[in-house]
């Protein structure tokens, strides 16, 4: 594709240096990835500035560089003449829009899932229903990218990167996908990595403090999440609303002034009403009016959480074709890798493993499990480094709440000394409270403690990363796998 065919399809304003009418073969905002007859995006980001990198692209041929319009960069220059240059206001938007032109897809519906938590599962349950129905789709996210229900690409991100969409889409649509379901996060909705996207089914699952590090403060957190009811909807999209979480009514409103459709859930609904939610042994009795019509469901699963996660996912997949019968699907939902799963189940003893790294989400698992547990539940957790600080004493606290003894270990220090993190995890707890808390810097040898702890009737929960299978030090990832390290011990147990 010739570079005056993409900048006239390009809703945008450009002040174009050293104009020439190569060929685009292709655009990232990785200076490694760049090849001749690149498209170049000069992204500053918190880590780095996209600026410095072009000083590596000289020797390129025909290269095109997105460039801030308050760059201070001088193109005049003669190193930069047979570079051409697009001055932009916004190089991520700019950057988003080229990469949706170059790399088109066919996929004729997206759906997109936001929340503090169970994005992850919604998706997962979303596609495994369309699986059910033979619909040939994908699901994008942490756990990587699923279609036809094979992992064929791992992510780093939970939203990938706005051109790595793209051509993600693009490689899904050339292999027949029809339906994609993305994780939006509140990172990936502010960095417009899914512009210039419309979704056709939007949903919000609860918002509690998290990624405060990224965005300061709750409101812009909140704010963040809003985006996707705000820009990547359309006048027929269908908004799929958690009517239980304290924010909902500021998710209906961004609706209602967007005159979106709302299908909502939970027991202030409209649409899908839990009347009744009531606990029997091992499994819940749920109470549900849909269309005026009552119906009763015995669900097999731990928590209150993953039955809601399961009611976002049936109500998304079916939206207003919603019938009676498609609720009985939240039966055949399985859990996805490392969200409540049960690794360990021998001498009424049981272990769990729980990506839950938020103080919302650590507790709702805690409060299920302590209703399940006969004798003590235990917990190994650390909070993760270079994220936000102000969660960490947190989760501590609402660990206390329900476990009964809890060993504090290292999660992904990154960057920051373990010591520090664990010390910020135990600043205002008290002095009476400590005596429940043991301190394992190492993952494994807390993990291991933990399990020869264990007695008849006790749980354990190993909590903050679970389907990860790595440990992140400084800049490296170092091969661990929470599952594989308890499966061990507790095979010599």
């Amino acid at each position: 594709m010739k570079l005056k065919e993409i900048i006239q399809k390009c809703d945008s304003d450009f002040e174009i240096i050293n104009y020439q009418n190569h060929e685009v073969r292709g655009i990232s905002i990785n200076s490694r990835e760049i090849r001749n007859n690149y498209i170049f995006g000069a992204i500053r980001g918190n880590n780095y500035d996209g600026e410095e990198f072009i000083k590596d692209l000289l020797k390129k041929k025909n290269i095109i560089v997105i460039l801030s319009c308050h760059s201070t960069l001088d193109t005049n220059l003669d190193k930069y003449k047979k570079i051409i240059f697009l001055k932009v206001s916004d190089v991520r938007l700019t950057s988003s829009l080229i990469s949706s032109i170059i790399y088109k897809n066919n996929i004729r519906k997206k759906f997109a899932v936001t929340g503090t938590n169970g994005k992850t599962s919604v998706a997962s349950y979303v596609h495994q229903i369309w699986q059910k129905n033979k619909i040939k789709s994908a699901c994008v996210g942490t756990l990587g990218i699923k279609f036809k229900n094979k992992l064929i690409f791992n992510t780093n991100l939970t939203t990938p990167d706005a051109i790595s969409n793209h051509k993600i889409l693009k490689k899904l649509s050339n292999q027949g996908c029809e339906r994609v379901i993305y994780e939006a996060s509140s990172i990936g909705l502010e960095q417009k990595r899914l512009y210039p996207m419309k979704f056709d089914v939007i949903a919000f699952t609860n918002l509690s403090k998290d990624h405060l590090d990224y965005h300061k403060n709750m409101n812009n957190y909140k704010n963040s999440k809003a985006l996707l009811f705000k820009i990547y909807s359309k006048k027929s999209s269908i908004a799929v609303i958690n009517t239980d979480s304290k924010y909902a009514s500021y998710f209906l409103e961004i609706c209602n002034n967007n005159n979106l459709k709302v299908l909502d859930f939970g027991e202030k609904a409209n649409f899908v009403r839990i009347s009744q939610i009531k606990q029997i042994n091992k499994k819940f009795e749920i109470n549900i009016i849909l269309k005026k019509k009552n119906t009763k469901i015995i669900v097999d699963c731990l928590s209150k959480f993953e039955i809601y996660n399961r009611i976002c996912s049936i109500i998304m997949a079916y939206n207003s074709n919603l019938k009676i019968k498609h609720l009985n699907l939240i039966n055949q939902l399985k859990n996805p890798s490392g969200r409540l799963e049960k690794i360990y189940e021998r001498n009424r003893k049981k272990v769990f493993i729980d990506y839950a790294h938020t103080p919302h989400a650590l507790s709702e698992v805690l409060s299920s499990l302590r209703t399940l547990s006969k004798g003590k539940l235990f917990l190994v957790f650390g909070c993760g480094g270079d994220r936000d600080k102000s969660k960490r004493n947190q989760m501590t606290k609402e660990a206390l709440k329900h476990a009964d003894f809890i060993i504090i270990t290292d999660d992904n220090p990154r960057f920051e000394d373990p010591k520090v993190i664990r010390n910020d995890m135990l600043n205002g707890i008290k002095i009476s409270e400590l005596q429940k808390i043991k301190i394992i810097g190492d993952r494994e040898r807390a993990i291991k403690k933990a399990i020869r702890l264990l007695s008849t009737n006790d749980i354990l929960l190993i909590a903050g990363k679970g389907h990860e299978d790595y440990q992140i030090v400084k800049n490296k990832k170092i091969n661990f796998s929470d599952k594989d390290i308890a499966r061990k011990f507790l095979l010599e147990k």
